[in-house]
């Protein structure tokens, strides 16, 4: 009885040795062992070149303003970095003109991104109908479509840029594998896809509701 006694308070006594090793990391009382917990600290992955960032954009199903907002920020620092060597690029490259068609193909599709984020944020402060009992909030609407104004007016020099860049491209007579990009960047030329235009109407439609707004206020204001 006393050797099993010794044997069990031996094994209890390992036990919390090995306990103490683990590593607590969440308040679900759930353990993992240090060792295991180490590499993937070391091998956390860090974005670094222009495709690191252009793959960290994602949309949720539904999603609102702050997940436009992060794939903006995201957007934005991958036109200030480097590419990854050829080697490594989204599509097969092995001359340096696909390479050059490939720099400005990737940066066409950022600008078009950064400029749609733009204008689903504006979208968001604006209204598609302006009914007569909204004019209740006639304040409120004010200050939301300014707001939506400024976010329409920022989308518009990221689709000069990716149309000048789709141009560009355009001068070379082969295409890249890029999935639906080279699509894209024809339909830009031939005009098919024109988000100048685009954005022209909802600030066009905008401005009428503006002075919706602003003849209404005027007249409470009388």
């Amino acid at each position: 009885m006393i050797r099993r006694l010794a044997l069990l308070l031996t094994l209890v006594s390992s036990l919390s040795a090995t306990l103490r090793l683990d590593y607590y990391y969440d308040q679900s009382e759930m353990y993992t062992k240090f060792s295991d917990w180490i590499p993937k600290r070391l091998h956390q992955w860090q974005p670094q070149h222009v495709e690191d960032f252009f793959l960290l954009y994602s949309l949720k199903q539904y999603y609102g303003e702050e997940e436009l907002r992060r794939n903006i920020f995201f957007l934005k620092i991958a036109l200030q970095k480097r590419f990854r060597h050829p080697a490594q690029a989204l599509a097969k490259i092995e001359t340096p003109e696909q390479y050059h068609k490939y720099r400005l193909m990737i940066f066409m599709h950022i600008n078009l991104k950064i400029m749609r984020s733009y204008l689903r944020i504006g979208s968001l402060y604006d209204k598609r109908h302006l009914y007569f009992y909204n004019l209740d909030f006639a304040d409120e609407l004010k200050n939301s479509f300014r707001i939506a104004e400024g976010f329409y007016r920022e989308a518009l020099p990221y689709w000069e840029e990716a149309r000048r860049l789709a141009k560009e491209a355009s001068k070379y007579d082969f295409e890249l594998d890029l999935g639906s990009l080279e699509s894209i960047r024809h339909e830009i030329m031939t005009g098919d896809i024109d988000f100048g235009k685009y954005t022209a109407n909802h600030l066009a439609r905008l401005k009428q509701k503006q002075t919706a707004v602003d003849d209404f206020l005027r007249q409470m204001n009388n």
